[in-house]
Parts: structure tokens; sequence; C-alpha cells
């Protein structure tokens, strides 16, 4: 029975006493956290801070879970608590039991030992008996994973999961996505579910990894997309562009080099009629446009609403008719929908004409740009000095130069978005075939599912007496969907599992269901929940009682829940059902320090 809870102490045992707990031949006995309030009335007192919950967190503390930088109790109050040493045995699947040393102060540093018998203290055990000793705290989870030898869970070892047994008040909003996982990804918890019920996790996984990977890649498509400009998006015209402008530059340097500028002062006249001029046009017309567009804005700005319900009024007295107060409501009205309209007008006109100033001065800046081109063409055509027009022409011959830099930079930039496209074809191709994948293995045959889902509803229908189905599909994006539906005896759809009480209900009805099934398999074998009775109606108490206890009847799974004194089921007579000593592990109340978890003033 791999990891069931066998005995929590530290190194203060009269400030934190050892918890023994029903575990290996005694799973059959429940273990109740029984806390108890004596005085209700009195201020200060209060039973949801006597330690029942805190319980659960000095079990995962003990079972490696890392507290550095979190809202952990011990690292909240590291001031109250940096003198302890927690150490916690757990049975083991081969009959065993391990035991694991952690200290407040030091809690990167573990030390782990194995041993045949049962209630074992070694809080004075020198550092060479412990197997392993003081080991850093990413070894000592990889060698707890090889004792527990979780093998239904591999790849993923025994912390992934931990904390679905381990429920407090704040996991049970939901099924499957636990409070640890409610800030992080669907991937850090989807593909273990899915490795539980035997579906495809390994084509989950991946296809969490490859819609990364798509999403990477669709951003990065994205940055280089935006690198190019709108007339360079035709690769072919580009790359004629680029061989005509080397043509043309190789024959410019020929003709410099011969001192002959007739060819190049050819086809600067021909850009400068052909191109530049026309652009220049082309440029002053944009630019007519847009300042038309904004001094007709300002003009919209600039008017009102026009409509004056008092001259109106004074209309219909002048003609002695009289206004309707229901029409002079209707009138009001319709000055207040004007106003809204004007208001989101306005709000519109204004940043239409931001866009339009700054499209005005980006052109502006082209038609700067153009003419000072014009000029420098006008000048080498007019220029008769041989020298001044070979040192213009050598200018002009730098800017062809990098005017061919920026369309090979271009055209090297295209290259570069098609290399990303035909990665994003991959992606989406492999991601196709994962998908395809989990849809095959969500159609075949699956007996543990098929039991899980049996299961699950017969429980719920003992507890609540409605149907409690558990589905698995695919969503939209085709990955694993895990979803919980209640209906009524005709298959209606109920909100019954909407509410808190209902939901920890269905949540500790689920557990007990999978736990079940997988009893013989190295999988967990213990579960605690946490203030499970809780705000219950007392048939429902005595219903998950009654089923807790055959769950738990032949030994095989350990089971752990915390109740408060108050919230303890009643029979037929109106008596608190009683639970033996053997059934209580622990025993808090308020009656002063000495109740609490920790013998110490409260923190």
């Amino acid at each position: 029975m791999p990891m069931q809870f066998s005995r929590l102490y530290s190194n203060k045992p009269t400030v934190f006493e050892p918890i023994d707990f029903n575990c290996a031949d005694a799973a059959n006995v429940l273990n109740l956290v029984l806390a108890d309030v004596q005085n209700p009335k009195e201020k200060g007192k209060d039973s949801h801070n006597l330690g029942k919950t805190t319980l659960i967190h000095l079990l995962e503390f003990c079972l490696l879970k890392s507290i550095t930088s979190t809202s952990h109790i011990l690292e909240k109050r590291r001031d109250r608590f940096v003198e302890f040493v927690f150490f916690v045995e757990l049975a083991l699947h081969d009959g065993g039991f391990v035991t694991i040393k952690r200290s407040v102060e030091s809690n990167t540093r573990i030390s782990i030992k194995r041993h045949i018998e049962r209630g074992e203290d070694f809080t004075d055990l020198a550092d060479d008996e412990w197997d392993h000793d003081d080991v850093s705290l990413e070894a000592a989870i990889k060698l707890l994973d090889s004792y527990l030898n979780l093998q239904i869970v591999a790849p993923w070892g025994y912390r992934t999961g931990v904390s679905y047994f381990l429920r407090t008040q704040n996991d049970y909003l939901d099924v499957f996505q636990i409070q640890k996982f409610v800030q992080g990804k669907h991937r850090d918890w989807k593909p273990y579910l899915a490795r539980i019920f035997e579906l495809d996790h390994e084509a989950a996984q991946l296809k969490y990894e490859i819609d990364q990977d798509l999403d990477d890649a669709d951003q990065k498509w994205k940055r280089k997309k935006a690198e190019i400009l709108d007339e360079h998006s035709d690769r072919n015209a580009l790359s004629t562009q680029i061989e005509i402008k080397r043509d043309e530059l190789s024959e410019v340097e020929t003709q410099l080099d011969d001192f002959d500028f007739k060819g190049e002062e050819r086809r600067i006249n021909r850009e400068l009629v052909d191109a530049v001029e026309r652009d220049i046009q082309e440029v002053g017309r944009n630019l007519y446009a847009i300042t038309t567009d904004i001094e007709q804005i300002d003009h919209s700005l600039s008017t009102g609403l026009r409509f004056d319900l008092n001259r109106v009024q004074e209309i219909f007295s002048e003609a002695e008719v009289h206004l309707p107060n229901g029409l002079t409501r209707d009138y009001e009205e319709l000055v207040e929908f004007n106003k809204k309209l004007t208001r989101d007008r306005d709000a519109a006109l204004k940043k239409r004409k931001r866009e339009l100033i700054e499209l005005r001065s980006n052109t502006e800046a082209k038609q700067d740009e153009l003419n000072e081109r014009r000029q420098e063409y006008y000048s080498i055509i007019k220029t008769a000095d041989s020298f001044k027009k070979y040192k213009a022409l050598q200018k002009q011959l730098a800017k062809q130069r990098a005017e061919l830099a920026i369309l090979e930079g271009q055209l090297k930039r295209l290259d570069e978005l098609s290399e990303i496209e035909a990665e994003r074809r991959e992606l989406k191709r492999q991601r196709d075939a994962l998908v395809q994948r989990m849809e095959v293995s969500l159609r075949q045959e699956n007996s543990r599912k098929n039991q899980v889902v049996v299961l699950f509803n017969r429980y719920v229908r003992r507890v609540l007496g409605i149907n409690g189905e558990f589905v698995i599909r695919q969503n939209g994006e085709g990955n694993f969907d895990f979803g919980i539906k209640t209906t009524d005896r005709l298959g209606n759809d109920t909100s019954q599992a909407d509410g808190k009480t209902y939901s920890q209900l269905i949540c500790a009805l689920f557990d007990l269901a999978v736990l079940k099934v997988l009893e013989n398999e190295p999988f967990f074998h213990c579960v605690y929940h946490d203030g499970l009775l809780e705000g219950l109606d007392n048939r429902k108490k005595m219903a998950v009682l009654s089923l807790i206890r055959e769950f738990i009847k032949d030994g095989k799974v350990q089971y752990i829940f915390s109740v408060i004194d108050s919230d303890l089921p009643r029979d037929d007579d109106d008596n608190k059902v009683a639970f033996t000593d053997e059934e209580i592990i622990l025993r808090l109340n308020d009656s002063g320090n000495d109740g609490l978890l920790f013998k110490m003033p409260p923190f």
C-alpha cells in the first residue's frame, strides 16, 4: 500500500505531540481529527483556528513541498517555528516504512531513512545513521519517488498529484483543478489526469508543447511580418527589382570609372519624370485629402446639439397650446439621448483626428523626402561641371547601394518569413496528428475510466440521491476536458453540484471512486478531507459517513478527515454519532494552548 501516513512528530514533543495514524494493517479504522469549541461565546475563540487545516500543511511540508517565497504557515511564521524539525513516517508497498526528516530553518536539506518497524523515533538519530543525510530538496524528492514507486503515474512523480488527496477547504472548488493548479496552466495537470485514466497522456503532453511552439512561431511570424513593407510582400517582384537594381549599379559604376555620365543622366531623368514627379503629385493629393478631413472634423466638433426644449415650450405657449407633461418627458429623454450620441460621436471624431494628424505628419515627411530627391536629380542634370557632376553621381550611387541593401534585406526577411510559415505548417500537422491520437484513445475501450464512471455515479446516488456523471471529452482546441455533471432520476440537469457543500461532497466522492478503482495499483492509498461534513444536511452526513466506513473496511485505503464537534452527524434520537478513541487520532479544543495543534500561544 504505497504512501499511507504512519506517524507525524517533531523534535519538540511537548509543543507538538506525536500523531499516530491508523494505517497498513489498521487502515480499516477511520482517522478522525476532532475539533471542539468548548467556549463558543468567548471572543477570540474559533474552531477554525485550532489547527485541523494546519495539519494538512504540515503533512505537505513533510512530503517535501517547496515553501520558499510562499504563504505556507511555516514560512509566514518562520519566527515561531525556526527551531522545529519535523518527521513523517510513511507506510510503503512492501510492508516497510520510510521516515523523512525536514527542519524549518534548513528546509531545503532533507534526511531519509528506510526501516522495518513502525513507530520509530529518530529525533536523536546520528547523521551517519540516516540512509541519506542532508541531501537537497530535489534529490530527496527523487529518492522518495523511488521508495513510493507510483508506477501508475509515471513519468510524473508523487508530488504532482499528492494535493488531490490532501484536500483543504480551498481544494473543493473544483474536482480536477485543485488550488495548486489554479494559477498554472492546464498542461500542468490535464496530461497527468489522462495518465491516470489510461488515455494517451503522451499525446496530451506533446499537444500542449506543440501549442506553445506554435504560439511562439505565430509571434515570431508577426514580428517578422511587421519588418516587411507592403510593397515588398511579393517575393518574385522584389527579386526582379533587386536584379534590375544590381544591373543599374553595375552600369553606373562602369560609367563613373570611365567618367561617362550620359547613361546615368538618362536614367535619373527617366526616374525623375516617371517616378519622383508622379509620387510627388500623389503625395500632394493625399495631403490635401487629409487636411480637408481634419478641417471637416474640426467643424463637426464645433457644432453642438441644437435642440432647445425651452424654446419649443415658448412656441407652444405663444400659440396658447399646452405641452403635455408626458410629451415633455419624451423630449427630455430625446435631448439626453442626443447628448449621448454627441459624446460618442465626438470621441470617435477626436480619435480619428489624432490618426489623421499622425498620417499627415508622415505624409509631409514623405513629401519632403521626394522634394529633396527631385532637387538632387535636377542638380545633377543641370550642372555643367564634370567634377561636381562626378561627386553628385557618386553620392547618388551610394544611395542606390543603400536602396539595394534595403531590398536585399527585405528579400532575406521574406525568406525567413517563408521558413517560419513552413515551421508553422509542420507544427500544425504534428498538432493535428496528436489531436487524432487523443481522439482515438477516447474512443477505445477503457475499463479503468469506465469503472470510475460507474462507481462515482453509484456513490453520488447513494449520498445525494442524484446521478453523477464523470465525462471526458475533447474541447474546441483538441485538448482533454474533464467534467462532472449531475442529473436527476429523469436525466435533467441539476445545479446541486454548484453549491459549496455539494461541491465538496462531489470532490470527496470522486476521490473515493478513483482510489477504490486503483486500490490494488501502485498509486496513492490515502486521502485527507478537511471539514468534509461542514454545512451538510444531517441525512447527507450520515450517508457519507456510512459510505466511508464501507469504503475502508477492506483496509486498502487510509481515510483521514477533520470535523468540528458541532458538525458531527446525529442519530434518530438527535444524539451525536460517537467515534471510538481508536478512530480519533487527534483532539483539538479552545480550552487553552493545550488544546491546540501546537501547544503554544496562537499565531
